[in-house]
């Protein structure tokens, strides 16, 4: 479903990705994991098309993004969904107006047939009564879901979510884990920047973890909870010490964590 092989972004002089080799199969929720500069973010914007690597591969839905025309993204694209970290609301849309933007630029629907699939995207993520509203009239955790119900209402095949419950309360949290796992039920296979650990276990399949824009670990989720890994270790336990530092001994960030790309 999505390959990503030895590709590599160098960014301000420093290689955020560096041979990373990914492969997410379809129907799959994967989690990425790391330290913030580790990649996790422009992981997904590979996947979308949105950067294309230095050196490497893409693949996603059988078709290379690696040099593909603007048509040929454009097309892969409709078929993959995004949860940006903020929601990326428009503050002078209404939520449903925002919800239809993917389908009134990309889609040739009548209106019916796009208040329709307004409708139940937003029933899907529980916001069916609050369609009329502005982004700046709801909360944080509705705007998420606003978000989310943009980001499905193509029907897309794959969901790219980054932070989906960074900033949120535990219950807004749950909310969220729980509309991630109703979509794992349909068979979208989906991709999840979190540093949010609790949800990570909740919602994964899979776990990777990355360091220095390489996969460190990957494993299920029952093995990389209990891994003898150090480095994964490390990282469950916010040690300062240990394989995933960048010289941070005491405290006080180096030049990497004061630059950091997610």
């Amino acid at each position: 479903m999505i390959q990503l092989e030895n590709v590599t972004k160098v960014l301000s002089g420093r290689a955020i990705l560096s041979e990373l080799n990914l492969s997410i199969e379809e129907g799959e929720t994967l989690v990425l994991l790391g330290r913030s500069g580790t990649g996790k973010s422009v992981t997904l914007r590979h996947i979308v098309g949105l950067m294309q690597p230095d050196s490497g591969r893409v693949e996603v839905l059988g078709q290379s993004l690696t040099g593909a025309s603007m048509e040929q993204l454009s097309t892969i694209r409709s078929q993959i969904g995004y949860l940006f970290q903020d929601g990326a609301l428009l503050n002078w849309l209404t939520i449903a107006e925002n919800v239809a933007l993917p389908l009134l630029e990309s889609h040739k629907l009548p209106a019916a047939e796009v208040n329709n699939r307004v409708s139940n995207a937003l029933r899907e993520v529980e916001l069916d009564h609050h369609g009329e509203k502005l982004p700046g009239e709801i909360s944080g955790g509705m705007r998420k879901r606003a978000g989310l119900a943009r980001a499905l209402v193509c029907d897309p095949k794959i969901v790219l979510h980054d932070e989906p419950t960074s900033g949120l309360d535990p219950i807004s949290s749950s909310i969220i884990n729980r509309l991630v796992n109703r979509l794992k039920s349909t068979g979208i296979t989906q991709v999840l920047v979190t540093h949010d650990m609790k949800s990570a276990f909740e919602v994964a399949d899979r776990i990777a973890l990355l360091h220095e824009g390489r996969v460190q670990a990957l494993d299920n989720v029952a093995n990389f909870r209990d891994s003898n890994d150090p480095a994964v270790q490390q990282f469950l336990e916010g040690h300062i010490s240990g394989p995933l530092s960048r010289g941070v001994l005491d405290g006080t960030p180096n030049e990497d964590d004061r630059n950091e790309v997610s």
